[in-house]
């Protein structure tokens, strides 16, 4: 009887334990796809950036709550170097995708570095989330 009521507390609990930590939950629930961004291009040619918080599961991008990103790079002239909501492709969209148009300013293996702030939301949490991305673009 003893062993029984254990196993129904265990099993009840089970939930709580995995709602206990939306922090950890959060960190799992996207990714950051870069996805469309020119890759190869020869000096002084013109390139995109793109950089998309992508759902994983039931979650969204707060459309309210604060989103940054800071853009920096050696090599490529960023026409950007801060973004937020209304920079977005679509600036309602719970996924938001953007694009960031650069000149290919020297020749090498450059890398475009962002920085993302925004808050990642499910029913049950919102927790904020910090990113640090790279971005390789090789320059002939």
């Amino acid at each position: 009887m003893i062993r029984a009521l254990v196993a129904v507390a265990l099993v009840a609990a089970a939930p709580l334990a995995r709602a206990a930590d939306p922090a950890a939950e959060a960190a799992q629930s996207y990714r950051i796809d870069t996805q469309g961004t020119t890759s190869d291009l020869k000096a002084g040619g013109k390139g995109t950036l793109v950089l998309a918080i992508v759902p994983l599961s039931k979650v969204h991008v707060h459309p309210q709550a604060p989103l940054k990103i800071t853009l920096e790079a050696q090599g490529l002239t960023l026409e950007r170097t801060s973004l937020g909501h209304k920079d977005a492709v679509d600036p309602k969209s719970e996924a938001p995708r953007f694009e960031v148009p650069f000149l290919a300013a020297a020749a090498g293996k450059q890398v475009a570095k962002a920085k993302l702030d925004f808050f990642i939301c499910s029913d049950q949490w919102c927790v904020k989330q910090t990113r640090d991305v790279a971005v390789p673009v090789n320059v002939k």
